[in-house]
């Protein structure tokens, strides 16, 4: 079982991540680290391990080999690089840093230290976007022309997050940087790399950050994708849709209770029409990459390519390219 400190509990994911992990029998955080005091008590009380008001302590407490880095967005640069200097293996939360010149900083670090990385694309351990990957892979879509997904919940309407998470000198950014990196990264495991961004983004609720986002992506091999997202939704919800030249498949849902496959295409018997999938064939979801990133450094190895660095420098230029491209009305290059 890998040792791991946590290096802050600012993440609305961070104590689900740490159930799985502790679930799993691949880690353990033994001590936790924030800036907040209340909040690194608080989390540190729920696991029943110490808190450590000072970052130099946490990361040389003994036995730890790895870090979980949930702290703010804007932090991560510092907090990841000082964690690499001290020898340790990184998990980060998505996103890895606001700009791809901290994420270059970042991969540099981890590097020249020969570090294990993952960054928490968590949607792709989803069954049902597993399926689609796999698909796509055995040619049963043909040449994927068209991609959309769509992730949105009633943040900005109820309320319901932390005053913090719609602070955006803490997050880097809105819905858009928020739920809006799950369509991005989605629709870079399917479609590739990206050529073209442009983006439309509004506030509707007063929160003081954008709420409602749309983000049209050209990619390199002719693709198209859309990934919209939003705060202002009554309740959350996911919809996937990819077209392909011999096919197509359409998946909702937000966890294995509620997912609904339908797929189209020429090169499977019984779906030559729009037909739904059972859920035996598409199968169950992944395990956390938070699980992934303990196995990782339990077997001495380096990353998954789902969850490396150049998956999570591409999200970060993506986020980019969306909020230049809506600060000033223009498509812009990759």
């Amino acid at each position: 079982m890998v040792p791991i400190a946590l290096l802050g509990a600012w993440h609305v994911h961070t104590r689900n991540f740490i159930d799985r992990l502790h679930e799993s029998g691949e880690g353990k955080i033994v001590v936790v680290w924030d800036e907040d005091r209340a909040r690194g008590k608080s989390c540190a009380e729920k696991y029943g391990v110490p808190f450590e008001p000072s970052l130099d302590a946490a990361l040389g407490y003994p036995g730890v080999k790895a870090v979980m880095v949930e702290a703010a967005t804007v932090q991560h640069t510092d907090i990841i690089i000082k964690a690499a200097e001290a020898g340790k293996h990184v998990f980060s939360d998505k996103v890895l840093a606001p700009s791809t010149a901290e994420c270059e900083k970042i991969r540099e670090a981890l590097e020249r230290r020969g570090l294990s990385f993952v960054v928490s694309m968590e949607a792709k351990a989803n069954a049902p976007y597993r399926y689609a990957e796999k698909l796509i892979a055995g040619g049963k879509l043909g040449k994927v022309s068209s991609a959309y997904f769509r992730r949105d919940h009633g943040a900005a309407l109820e309320r319901f997050l932390p005053d913090y998470w719609y602070d955006t000198r803490q997050t880097g950014g809105g819905v858009t940087i928020d739920l809006g990196c799950h369509g991005f990264y989605l629709l870079n495991q399917f479609c590739g790399t990206p050529k073209k961004i442009t983006c439309l983004m509004n506030e509707l609720c007063g929160t003081g950050a954008d709420e409602n986002s749309t983000t049209v992506i050209e990619f390199e091999n002719g693709a198209i994708g859309t990934a919209h997202t939003s705060f202002v939704s009554w309740k959350m919800d996911n919809l996937l849709e990819i077209i392909g030249t011999e096919g197509m498949l359409v998946a909702s849902g937000t966890n294995a209770a509620q997912y609904r496959v339908f797929l189209q295409s020429r090169h499977l018997p019984g779906y030559e029409t729009l037909s739904p999938v059972p859920a035996p064939e598409y199968g169950g979801n992944d395990v956390l990459p938070i699980v992934t990133f303990a196995r990782l450094v339990k077997n001495g190895e380096k990353s998954d390519n789902r969850y490396g660095i150049d998956r999570a420098l591409t999200l970060t230029r993506i986020i980019e390219c969306a909020y230049e491209s809506a600060r000033t009305g223009k498509t812009i290059n990759y």
